[in-house]
């Protein structure tokens, strides 16, 4: 397929397919999905336009990026709750409603719809629709890690979520605070099972004739997932896919596994984003102190190490001497561990909703320490997954969406959410106070945003 063609297919896919975010992770979507493709007959090239079209739906192009922390708990988005339900919670019940009406099944003719629709595509066209088809995969593949009843976020500290609205983990698969959900090593029969669906998928898909090889048969290739499936660690899946003829495994950034025995630096280059100029907010609507003290919180954040003199910069205040900052010990260990880049190591601690422990604390410094282990930008601004909230007015491009909580007895309470690329499957939310007039970070808390 030449250049042009892809181009066409590019633009195509981005006409059809208009929703967001994840499930399961680079693993499946990107490099499962193209080893399954050249399975099916499908060249190389062929398949890694598919398997980027299944990969761009994880934030990978602006139409991808809608956040349940600002659609259903800070704020309220039907739209983004809407495009949510349609390409990662394929459920046969309402969009809003009680989570139990809203149950996703794996495989259902709901999920598959997308897919199966594009197996009538006319000969002529079928080359051109590639990327389309790796994002109606991507719906039918994440039936099977959102099935279930979907959870409700309950992140705390002023952040309440509509469970009428939410999506998210079901709690039988880890729940919202959890990757566990979209890990192949704790599902391995549904991991099967949905790529069978996908093959199935893919061996159907009308090609002109010469335009593929014959299939292999799924018997023949399903012993060969084993390995795949129980990869504990981005090292383990990079072996496993180099084993199978795929060297490029760059699609691993960011999936929620442990890099293993070497460190993971690889960088997909499959996104389409555009760039965001710095890591300050142009925000319509928002008091402008609240605006700037986040503007100086996170451009420092995201160019600075020293995690205790960021705490002691913009944390609480020593409880005995209202006036005096002090290195909170929770919030410096909160500030290292969502800039680690290997979340993976880490995750359960970072998402824990309890104060940390001493040994916990002391896990996160550790590997805050080792050389390459925080993530790092050229400018403060290539940290963040750029957001286009919708509002009354038309908005910039935001590294930050800021919401303030008034009804606090008093006390407002501003929160901060963002998407950081080197944990692309979470939205962080930085909480603020106001303490003895001025702003400080009261808690660092997340979701699982897939």
């Amino acid at each position: 397929m030449n250049m042009m063609r892809i181009m066409q297919a590019v633009a195509m896919f981005v006409l059809l397919v208009a929703t967001h975010a994840n499930a399961f992770e680079g693993d499946v979507h990107y490099g499962l999905t193209q080893w399954l493709a050249m399975q099916a007959g499908f060249g190389t090239e062929a398949a890694q336009i598919i398997a980027t079209g299944d990969q761009r739906v994880e934030s990978g192009d602006m139409q991808f990026i809608e956040l349940v922390l600002i659609y259903a708990c800070v704020g309220k988005d039907d739209l983004a709750q809407r495009l949510a339900h349609d390409q990662d919670y394929p459920s046969a019940g309402p969009v809003s409603g009680p989570p139990e009406q809203r149950m996703v099944q794996a495989g259902s003719a709901v999920a598959a719809k997308a897919a199966t629709d594009l197996l009538k595509t006319p000969l002529d066209k079928s080359p051109y629709m590639l990327l389309l088809l790796g994002g109606a995969v991507h719906t039918l593949q994440d039936s099977w890690s959102h099935q279930g009843t979907p959870d409700v976020p309950k992140p705390g500290d002023a952040i309440t979520c509509d469970p009428n609205r939410a999506w998210a983990h079901p709690a039988a698969r880890g729940g919202w605070n959890s990757h566990k959900a979209d890990l192949t090593k704790d599902w391995p029969a549904d991991t099967i099972a949905m790529a069978k669906a996908t093959y199935d998928i893919f061996v159907k898909y009308p090609m002109p004739p010469g335009a593929k090889q014959t299939p292999k048969a799924w018997d023949a290739i399903a012993p060969e997932l084993d390995g795949f499936v129980r990869a504990a660690t981005k090292a383990d899946k990079k072996s496993w896919f180099v084993a199978h003829g795929i060297d490029d495994v760059s699609f691993l950034e960011g999936i929620s596994l442990p890099d293993g025995k070497e460190p993971f630096t690889e960088k997909w280059p499959g996104r389409r984003l555009p760039p965001l100029p710095s890591a300050e907010s142009r925000q319509h609507d928002v008091d402008p102190d609240v605006l700037a003290f986040f503007n100086r919180f996170f451009t420092q954040w995201m160019s600075s190490d020293d995690f205790n003199a960021l705490a002691t910069t913009f944390g609480p205040l020593d409880a005995k001497h209202r006036k005096k900052p002090v290195a909170d010990a929770e919030l410096v260990a909160r500030l290292a561990a969502w800039r680690l880049r290997d979340h993976g190591r880490i995750a359960d601690i970072a998402h824990s909703l309890k104060p940390l422990t001493v040994k916990q604390r002391r896990e996160i410094a550790v590997a805050a320490k080792a050389s390459g282990a925080l993530a790092h930008y050229a400018s403060p601004g290539d940290a963040f997954f750029p957001l286009l909230p919708r509002g009354k007015d038309v908005s910039p491009l935001l590294p930050f969406y800021v919401a303030v909580d008034k009804t606090s007895a008093g006390k407002p309470r501003a929160i901060a959410v963002a998407k950081l690329r080197h944990v692309p499957y979470d939205s962080i939310a930085v909480i603020a106070a106001q303490v003895e007039g001025e702003w400080r970070i009261v808690s660092i808390t997340a979701v699982v945003d897939h």
